[in-house]
């Protein structure tokens, strides 16, 4: 142990190892317990802790968690003067349910606890999300889901695996899937405030980093996890294989996943169209080093999936398949250079295409394919990030659209830093990036789009954020501010052409500038041993706001077989879908976007209670009426019992009405859904090193009726009623 005798700085020197094989766990997350310091250990398992003695007890408890392994706890006394030396994880069955606990290492990131009852809450990540405050669903069927968090969708935040894009083009439209099996999730963090600008500049909605263990920790001896499951309001069957052979200082890993679901049902009826068949395949190899590793991984997803009818749009659904080969180089060093002890260098080639087909029809009507490359360097210390990224994409629509084949090279520098001063803790960022749009146009003549506005586009923009975090005894107060800036999509400027899975025909604008936001965000925590509230308003502004309107609505009901009542109309495009779609095209618009969310949690011995509040006002403040697509206020009710080898948890989610309504939207009525889970530690084969849990869930236990306002076919479907849920998770 190292003292400053003239600061109290006190330095922690120990090494993290899994207990099963004494092999060392590289980004173990070491903390002490009701403080703001922590620190994680490198590829060596080995950490230093460094610590103001002045602002803890004589004895304090220093917490070691890693997704993983089970969370334990080491009582410390400064007094001894010495050191911590080797500290041993036992390992646990990884699964995810509580999303909702504030990581004490950073404060602004909502992460798993792997401490507490854990299992996969649904087959998609949005519903998974879904159980946290202001996120909702967008959806159009089962198959058709996005996150929706605090009134933002699309491009206003990021979806990451392990902190890379997916490549796929999930963010432009609902019927595109994200290429993610939540089968393949170990977990999932939600990340605001300043670091999120080391991800992208387009996170005023914050980041959603999902961790795919791609880099197992060494191992000795080979590992095996099994994960089986079935729903049945889907009448859905899902399996995953992992397989982790080490060989000297290499190590295999070999993965695959499959899913199949059948229509989605509801109280009402059947939704026709929304079964889907998805596999997934993964390659990885590793080799490791002395001071860090080199990293090849390849995956392979196929998705074939349904879009339900509507009478707006194709009668009988549209089908859509949907391709990806995902390969990854990664170089991971440990250094001494300047303050900086990690270096990663990172490249990513995807490619990417789906097709989208009438409902059975043997050739597609559109097809959308892009190839991403992309190449990153970063440095990195315990409080200082700097990075380069450089990102190439290639989109080439083919079929029945008029979007041009377009390139896309983006170069951006970021950077973050926490400095820890004498009464608070200052965190900034800042991100540039220089955005290069070219598109090839291949007609003399577009549908809806001038074909003299079809041409270069550049930008040059800067993102920056300042945060602030004080400890004052039990309480914590933490703000920040931010300037997101990003750059149109192609879609945005471009797109001319219809949306078969969505039902819509979209239009770009070609002239469209960087949309700019500024956000604010407050917290104030108190956290005891048994008691912990926090209340976290917040509040957006956007002085041009991108959003796809619809052009018009026929307020009179077309009927099949007799001509269209509204025939003729501007806003309707003739001769898409079954004869026509509607039109939506891009503006922009000056909006606000601003609401509240209010934690509490209490414990009591073997009983726990949580609660969250949610809501969130967004503006138009152009036309003085609200903002479409806006997040209903949401309350969760939990209580958890924790017994031996099992817990049981009862969960009310409650939605108010949504009668603030955007222009062409209709009334959602309130709903209130009650899930029962129960968890227990399940070993059949009660071998030494084996570990199991076996979960049940049932989904809507009472079967109520419910209705998200978020959803395209809310108007001809409720929600899910009663599901059953049974999962499985093995690992030897």
């Amino acid at each position: 142990m190292n003292i400053n005798l003239f600061s109290q700085t006190i330095t922690l020197k120990g090494k993290i190892l899994s207990f099963d094989d004494k092999m060392p766990i590289e980004n173990a997350n070491i903390y002490i317990k009701n403080t703001d310091f922590g620190s994680t250990s490198n590829i060596l398992g080995e950490f230093e802790l460094v610590f103001d003695s002045n602002k803890t007890s004589d004895e304090i408890i220093i917490i070691i968690d890693h997704i993983g392994f089970e969370s334990t706890e080491v009582i410390y006394n400064i007094q001894n003067n010495r050191s911590l030396q080797n500290i041993f994880l036992v390992r646990s069955v990884i699964q995810i349910e509580e999303l909702n606990v504030l990581s004490e290492k950073d404060d602004f990131e909502l992460e798993i606890n792997s401490k507490e009852l854990t299992e996969k809450l649904s087959t998609d990540l949005a519903t998974t999300l879904s159980y946290l405050p202001n996120i909702n669903v967008l959806s159009f069927g089962q198959n058709a889901t996005k996150p929706v968090i605090r009134g933002y969708s699309g491009n206003r935040f990021f979806i990451s695996k392990n902190g890379n894009e997916f490549g796929d083009l999930s963010a432009t439209a609902l019927d595109h899937a994200i290429t993610l099996d939540l089968l393949q999730i170990d977990a999932i963090e939600l990340i605001r405030g300043p670091k999120t600008l080391i991800y992208g500049p387009n996170t005023v909605g914050g980041v959603i980093n999902t961790t795919v263990d791609y880099i197992p920790n060494p191992q000795e001896k080979p590992a095996i996890r099994l994960y089986s499951g079935s729903e049945s309001y889907n009448n859905s069957y899902f399996g995953m294989i992992k397989i982790d052979l080490p060989y000297k200082n290499n190590q295999i890993s070999i993965g695959g996943n499959s899913r199949n679901t059948g229509n989605q049902t509801t109280p009402l009826g059947e939704l026709i169209n929304t079964s889907s068949n998805n596999t997934i395949f993964d390659f990885g190899i590793t080799n490791f080093t002395k001071k860090g590793f080199r990293n090849f991984i390849f995956e392979k997803i196929n998705m074939n999936y349904g879009i339900p009818p509507t009478q707006s749009g194709h009668i009988y659904g549209v089908d859509l398949k949907l391709f990806s080969n995902y390969y990854q180089f990664h170089l991971h060093e440990e250094i001494n250079f300047l303050n900086f002890n990690d270096f990663h260098i990172k490249y990513l080639f995807i490619d990417y295409a789906h097709e989208e087909f009438e409902n059975d029809a043997s050739y597609y009507d559109v097809r959308l394919a892009q190839k991403t490359h992309n190449f990153e360097m970063e440095l990195k210390s315990n409080q200082t990030i700097v990075g380069t990224e450089f990102n190439y994409k290639k989109l080439m629509p083919d079929g029945f659209v008029w979007t041009p084949l377009t390139n896309r090279y983006n170069f951006s520098l970021y950077g973050f830093n926490e400095t820890n001063l004498k009464s608070f803790d200052l965190l900034t960022s800042i991100r540039s990036d220089f955005l290069n749009i070219i598109p090839n146009p291949q007609m003399t003549r577009y549908s809806n789009l001038d074909i003299n506005e079809i041409k270069n586009r550049s930008y040059f923009f800067i993102s920056y954020s300042l945060g602030v975090r004080k400890k004052i005894d039990n309480f914590t107060i933490r703000s920040f501010f931010i300037n997101s800036n990003r750059g149109p999509s192609i879609e945005e400027l471009y797109s001319d052409g219809p949306h078969l899975g969505i039902y819509s025909y979209e239009i770009g604008k070609p002239n469209l500038n960087t949309e700019s936001t500024i956000g604010f965000e407050t917290s104030l925590e108190y956290q005891s041993e048994t008691f912990n509230i926090n209340i976290n308003p917040f509040y957006n502004f956007s002085n041009n706001y991108f959003q796809m309107d619809k052009m018009g609505l026929c307020d009179e009901q077309f009927i099949l077989g007799y001509s269209h009542p509204c025939a003729g109309a501007d806003f309707i495009e003739w001769g898409s879908g079954s004869g026509w779609l509607y039109k939506y095209q891009i503006d922009e618009k000056k909006a606000e976007i601003k609401g509240l969310e209010i934690n509490f949690q209490m414990k009591f011995g073997f009983f726990d209670f949580s609660y969250d509040f949610s809501n969130v006002i967004g503006d138009n403040l152009d036309s003085n009426i609200p903002l479409s697509y806006m997040n209903p206020t949401k309350q969760i009710f939990s209580t958890n019992f924790s017994l031996k080898n099992s817990d049981v948890k009862i969960r009310l989610i409650k939605l108010d009405d949504q009668n603030r309504l955007g222009e062409f939207e209709t009334f959602t009525p309130s709903s209130m859904i009650t899930d029962l889970i129960f968890t227990t530690k399940l070993n059949p084969f009660k071998c030494e090193n084996c570990s199991g849990d076996l979960t049940i869930k049932i989904n809507n236990l009472f079967d109520q009726l419910s209705y998200n306002h978020l959803s395209r076919t809310k108007d001809i479907m409720p929600e899910p009623g009663r599901n059953l849920v049974i999962l499985y998770n093995f690992k030897i």
